[in-house]
């Protein structure tokens, strides 16, 4: 256990002088932990073989998992074989998961708007609305400064979102005055979203556990996160869509189409 802990440290240094994010490497580090136990169970010992990896990926699959679970563990594998052991990786003998193609959850407009007025206080409803009307990945809202949004354009810049890129996204107008009301409520420091203590970070799991708890207020029996949130901002980019929000008091979401 003592060498694997060494190797997985080595492997998030490798990543870390990549430039991969904390999620990434997060991840990458447990899907090789999750190899490791696999090899002790099955009394691999020696040295690393393709054979092995073969035999984990094909255990994975016969647990059931989802594809995007198995693609991610093949990554994690293939990047700790060959950039970090120095190994062939034979892509003949393990080939890549083949992508499935399936449907995204998407919500109605009024399970939207019965989602966001059932967030337990005025900050959840206005983190849920912002997640919808820009389609923002969760880490991407959770991490927006102060100054990220600019109310003048009507954009907010998102700094190192996925792949660590930065861009700028439109947000309506209606948003901005819903995120001013917001800020005359909570006067967020630093970060737009912020946890028990002012200026730190609202936690993820928070976050998470706050649409959760909309959804079960709503009533709502489909699949409700921030990544729905995003699909359902994708199928509605074509349209305008208004919020508008009382403080304090319930808020309101009308759908404006052109």
């Amino acid at each position: 256990m003592e060498e694997y802990q060494k190797q997985l440290q080595e492997f998030d240094a490798h990543l870390t002088l990549k430039n991969y994010s904390k999620a990434t490497r997060s991840a990458y580090g447990c899907a090789l932990r999750q190899f490791f136990t696999f090899r002790d169970r099955e009394d691999m010992s020696g040295p690393f073989t393709t054979t092995q990896a073969r035999e984990y990926i094909l255990h994975r699959y016969k647990q059931g998992l989802k594809w995007q679970t198995i693609n991610g563990d093949y990554s994690a594998m293939s990047k700790f074989y060959r950039e970090v052991l120095g190994l062939d990786w034979d892509v003949r003998l393990i080939p890549r998961p083949r992508k499935e193609r399936s449907l995204p959850p998407v919500l109605s407009g009024a399970e939207v708007q019965r989602v966001i007025e059932n967030g337990a206080i005025f900050k959840h409803q206005v983190f849920m609305a912002l997640l919808y009307s820009t389609g923002l990945r969760l880490s991407e809202a959770l991490n927006l400064r102060l100054s990220d949004v600019d109310g003048e354009r009507l954009q907010i810049r998102v700094v190192k979102g996925k792949g660590a890129k930065d861009r700028y996204v439109e947000m309506p107008e209606c948003l901005l005055d819903l995120l001013r009301q917001y800020f005359r409520a909570y006067r967020p420091k630093h970060y737009l979203f912020n946890g028990k203590k002012a200026g730190q970070r609202w936690a993820q799991r928070s976050a998470q556990w706050s649409i959760q708890n909309a959804r079960a207020g709503a009533k709502v029996e489909r699949e409700v996160s921030p990544h729905v949130f995003r699909h359902c901002y994708a199928c509605t980019w074509w349209a305008a869509h208004c919020l508008q929000g009382v403080w304090p008091g319930s808020l309101s979401v009308f759908f404006v189409w052109q």
